[in-house]
């Protein structure tokens, strides 16, 4: 027997049905409720459970499960449901914002993205969203149309509710404030194309992203822009990419701390993906170095090409990141991401590549790189040294608590949040944490009979009666 989905987990209250992919042999089973609030009904051919919860009265998180049983085949679908507002924390899924993906502000007073509908003339309208997570109340503007604005990725909002989405259609982005007035982010005198902001400090004062000097076509690159009070500037590259070869793509800052000290960002050069960083002093801003400088090593392999003929190339023990935005703790204390091994120091042979979760502190500018999940990546780490590391390179569901300070694993996400807020999630990693704690964004994978997506999640505070 095979059962898409084995654990599930609803809120408190409105809930949508459910639905669990079934395979059987033999192809008729029976499936048994282990409680009068839950329904498990059979499609009239058998493929699929649709599950559904009444809304949880109680005061308290309650569990039961469904048996499934075809001939001598038995399975158990364990179903969590939380209580309707956990007296320590609320979660919710970000189910309101298109395809679940959703941005949280650093201090995590906001969360924002938009939503997408269609018009009476069948194209797409859409709405940017916010959500206050202090008072539950919702904020949404226009609908805009895709002749106006085709929006596609929610990047940044700050404590202020200034939100950033990528605009397809005109490139760029737009910015929305809470009052619904749109800002078109400027680039810095001399760039050809729009800029793109990926983060904001707590307060707005600085956004940070990157935008192209000029066409590919006549050498333009990547260029890492800091925003002051909206004004924009050029942040200084490293002499060399991460190879320690000539800029051929450049460089793009991705995060920076809620405090606006720290930026980060990646040498988008192939699939290097070297990540470096800024202290931030404004205009006077030195030049990046690069994370992890102390576990960093650079040596020159022999390669073979398809005729036989030998050729040098660069290799690189060090850390890189990818597109993501919120790997850095919010005081810039720590900075997450993965340690990339390619070849021995010892031998200057070229290994198969090893990827570990690795956290560097800009403070003792010292890494610690964790070995011991295997192939693993940070995701983000707080103040105080509490890891959250991925498991796998891509397209990874399950997360890990690790404390840098002891050494320890502290268990799996869902154990973490558990013992933190008092509440059961779905498994999943988490995105980031504000810095009192009382805010947490995540990931889940969720299975529908559209195959399998990954949906934002995040916890908050309860509201006040």
């Amino acid at each position: 027997m095979n059962l898409s989905q084995v654990t599930c987990t609803f809120l408190g209250e409105g809930n949508e049905p459910f639905v669990i992919q079934v395979e059987a042999s033999p192809a008729a089973y029976e499936i048994a409720p282990g409680a009068s609030w839950l329904n498990a009904e059979k499609s009239p051919d058998g493929k699929t459970i649709t599950v559904t919860v009444e809304d949880n009265d109680t005061a308290s998180e309650r569990s039961t499960s469904i048996s499934v049983t075809a001939g001598l085949a038995s399975e158990e679908i364990e179903v969590i449901q939380l209580a309707k507002d956990n007296m320590f924390a609320r979660f919710r899924y970000t189910n309101t914002f298109s395809q679940g993906i959703a941005v949280m502000s650093p201090s995590g007073r906001y969360v924002g993205g938009y939503v997408a509908t269609i018009g009476d003339d069948d194209s797409w309208l859409r709405a940017p969203t916010i959500i206050d997570l202090e008072t539950g109340e919702e904020k949404q503007f226009g609908p805009f149309p895709e002749s106006l604005y085709y929006l596609t990725q929610a990047k940044a909002i700050t404590d202020n509710g200034l939100l950033f989405i990528n605009d397809g259609l005109n490139g760029g982005q737009i910015a929305i404030d809470l009052t619904g007035e749109v800002i078109i982010p400027e680039a810095p005198s001399g760039h050809q194309f729009k800029p793109e902001i990926e983060a904001t400090s707590a307060d707005g004062k600085y956004w940070i992203g990157a935008g192209m000097d000029k066409k590919a076509s006549e050498g333009g690159l990547y260029r890492p822009l800091l925003w002051t009070d909206g004004v924009p500037t050029e942040l200084p590259m490293p002499d060399k990419n991460f190879r320690e070869d000539e800029f051929r793509t450049g460089v793009i800052a991705r995060g920076i701390s809620a405090n606006g000290e720290i930026i980060y960002g990646t040498s988008w050069e192939n699939y290097d993906f070297g990540m470096l960083y800024w202290k931030n002093n404004g205009a006077n801003t030195e030049k990046p170095q690069w994370v992890g400088k102390d576990v960093r090593e650079v040596g020159t392999v022999k390669r073979t090409r398809e005729d036989g003929t030998e050729y040098d190339y660069t290799c690189v023990n060090g850390i890189i990141c990818q597109a993501w935005n919120t790997q850095v703790s919010p005081s810039g204390k720590w900075i997450a991401g993965r340690y990339r091994k390619e070849f021995d120091p010892e031998t200057k042979q070229e290994i198969e590549t090893e990827e570990y979760a690795a956290f560097y502190n800009t403070e003792t500018e010292k890494t610690v790189i964790v070995e011991d999940y295997g192939a693993s990546g940070g995701k983000f780490v707080t103040d105080d040294g509490i890891a959250f590391i991925t498991l796998g390179t891509f397209g990874v569901s399950v997360g890990k608590v690790y404390d840098l300070n002891t050494g320890t694993d502290l268990g799996d996400t869902a154990d973490w949040i558990n013992k933190q807020y008092g509440i059961t999630i779905p498994t999943g990693y988490i995105t980031y944490i504000a810095q009192d704690g009382k805010a947490v964004l995540g990931v889940s994978a969720t299975q529908s009979t559209g195959g399998r997506n990954s949906t934002h999640w995040y916890i908050a505070p309860p509201l006040e009666k």
